[in-house]
């Protein structure tokens, strides 16, 4: 089994009316004014799937600023698992700054469904993750439902490219440390915080992060799924691939690239997820 733990897709209607959602709202003016820039609703994503042997995916939602634009959104991808049962795992997204509207439509989601909130994009969203008060009951109810949050991570060093951000990765620790026993995952490697967990106190505290892969070939070599496994171990690790940003193959490619055990391969590509989504991992199929 193969379970790619980031995935996105958009109503057709969305990205048949790109220019009007672009200007209303900023993560998604920065994700797909460009020309090279590439939409999938779900029909696509399952198809890519079916073509690379892909069991599951986690759907997230993007981190938009607009409440009309992430509701949308949210539904469709509720829907979208609803009509491909065992296929397709929802992720709604939030927006923190819109205080009890972003808190109201999270409660929403989770009635409907997902499996977790994200993908959370701070920088775009205009909120800071280390506010406590801010994300005290987001991840209240989480931990209370064992589920997850994805945060977009970026590399403070390196070169720029459409939604980068500012993930401010003394935020990122500061969100940790407030909420201890939540399980977070730092999406595209973490932007390189898994060299800190070489420091005894952040690996004490990070003792509930995981790290995605996902866009990895965009950002590093093959071999940082074995320089990671080194630093933080393989438990940790979740193969996501930002789709439809990049082809699934390719960061299985740079995977498989990687002397790694079989027992290492499934880890990554199956287990890790499933113990992400703890009680709630009793809806995969063996």
């Amino acid at each position: 089994m193969i379970i790619d733990s980031h995935t996105h897709i958009l109503p057709p209607d969305i990205i048949k009316r790109k220019d009007h959602y672009a200007d209303k709202d900023l993560t998604f003016k920065t994700l797909f004014t460009a020309k090279n820039s590439t939409m999938a609703t779900a029909e696509t994503l399952i198809t890519t799937m079916d073509q690379h042997e892909i069991s599951s995916a986690a759907v997230l939602g993007m981190g938009w600023k607009d409440n009309g634009l992430n509701s949308h959104v949210n539904d469709y991808i509720v829907e979208s698992s609803l009509r491909y049962p065992e296929r397709i795992y929802p992720f709604t997204g939030i927006n923190p700054s819109s205080k009890k509207l972003g808190l109201q439509e999270a409660q929403r989601c989770l009635e409907l469904g997902a499996y977790g909130f994200g993908e959370v994009h701070a920088a775009f969203q205009n909120f800071d993750l280390g506010d406590k008060a801010l994300m005290s009951e987001y991840m209240n109810l989480l931990e209370f439902n064992d589920l997850p949050i994805f945060i977009h991570c970026s590399e403070p060093v390196g070169h720029q490219y459409p939604g980068k951000g500012d993930s401010n990765i003394k935020m990122i620790e500061t969100l940790v440390n407030n909420f201890p026993n939540n399980k977070i995952v730092l999406a595209h490697w973490g932007g390189g915080l898994p060299f800190y967990e070489l420091m005894p106190e952040i690996k004490a505290a990070f003792k509930n992060v995981y790290y995605d892969s996902a866009a990895s070939p965009f950002l590093y070599g093959s071999g940082i799924f074995s320089d990671v496994i080194n630093l933080v171990g393989v438990e940790k690790i979740l193969f996501g691939s930002d789709y439809p940003v990049i082809a699934p193959k390719r960061v299985l490619q740079d995977l498989k690239k990687n002397s790694l055990t079989q027992s290492q391969m499934k880890s990554i590509l199956e287990t890790n997820f499933k113990n992400l989504i703890g009680s709630n991992s009793q809806i995969f199929q063996s």
